[in-house]
């Protein structure tokens, strides 16, 4: 047999013997690659579907970044008018600051005329304010004794108004006495007329030598006369036999002849006493001893 025979039928058998593992591991390798492959196709589906979510996603952001980009042109156009609103109010401000500096120059030079007006008006003011201080002094003085002076005419004036208030009251009890006097002498007259004329020197006696204002401290009544005690006496001027008049608030009570005298006080007769109509009299009835002649 020749040689290359031989050796070709080595290598066929070399060749048999390796194809059989080859063969092995293909079939093996094409299960393997069948599941690789239905496995890469599941991928291929899911990585296709992803697409398109991704797809969709991306039309909507596209979609979002459309408006958000037509709002910010918008917003752009916005803020450019803005800043030419702001540039031309910019341009009429820096013409304000022209004018306001042009005028607060010509508010220094009046604010420097003032002040040269203010510091003359305070050299003024302060000569004003020594003088001032000087007349004011003297007005405190003037108004202190303006002040001493009101206060001694309120008291005075207050004098006055008691003095007068009391010659008022004298005067009307001075002519309700007077009334009472006068109904006194026709009463005496009655009498005199009734009864005859009195001792002359009885009646004498029965005339007070001096002016007085006395009280009734006390009234002892009894069944033939009743007597009063006042308080004046011998030391008041008072003497036995004085005829007094009796008072009460301006009203005639009645005569008190004196019949006993003390020191301080004196005790009379009541006389003409008519309890009808006046009434009676009683403690702290007045009683009146007025000079004739």
């Amino acid at each position: 047999m020749h040689v290359l025979t031989k050796i070709f039928i080595v290598l066929v058998s070399l060749l048999s013997i390796l194809l059989v593992p080859l063969v092995v591991v293909y079939a093996n390798n094409e299960d393997s690659y069948k599941t690789k492959h239905q496995a890469s196709s599941l991928q291929a589906a899911a990585a296709l579907e992803n697409l398109q979510f991704a797809q969709l996603a991306n039309s909507q952001q596209e979609a979002d970044l459309d408006l958000q980009i037509r709002e910010l042109m918008s917003e752009n156009q916005s803020l450019a008018r803005q800043r030419e609103s702001a540039t031309a109010d910019i341009r009429r401000l820096q013409i304000d600051l022209v004018d306001s500096r042009a005028e607060q120059a010509g508010i220094l030079a009046r604010i420097n005329t003032i002040a040269s007006a203010v510091k003359t008006g305070q050299d003024l003011i302060d000569s004003l304010l020594s003088e001032v201080r000087s007349t004011r002094s003297e007005a405190l003085g003037a108004e202190r004794r303006a002040v001493e002076l009101d206060e001694a005419l309120r008291d005075v004036s207050g004098q006055l108004g008691s003095a007068v208030a009391a010659r008022r009251a004298l005067q009307e009890e001075l002519q309700q006495i007077t009334e009472e006097h006068a109904r006194s002498l026709q009463s005496i007259a009655v009498y005199i007329q009734k009864y005859g004329r009195l001792d002359i020197q009885l009646a004498a006696s029965t005339t007070p030598t001096v002016n007085l204002d006395a009280t009734v401290v006390s009234v002892r009544r009894g069944s033939e006369r009743t007597l009063a005690e006042i308080n004046a006496g011998s030391r008041d001027g008072v003497r036995e036999g004085w005829v007094m008049m009796i008072g009460r608030d301006g009203n005639f009570m009645g005569n008190l002849r004196i019949i006993d005298v003390d020191i301080n006080h004196a005790t009379g007769v009541v006389e003409l006493e008519d309890t009808s109509t006046r009434g009676q009299v009683e403690a702290g009835d007045r009683v009146y001893a007025r000079r004739s002649g």
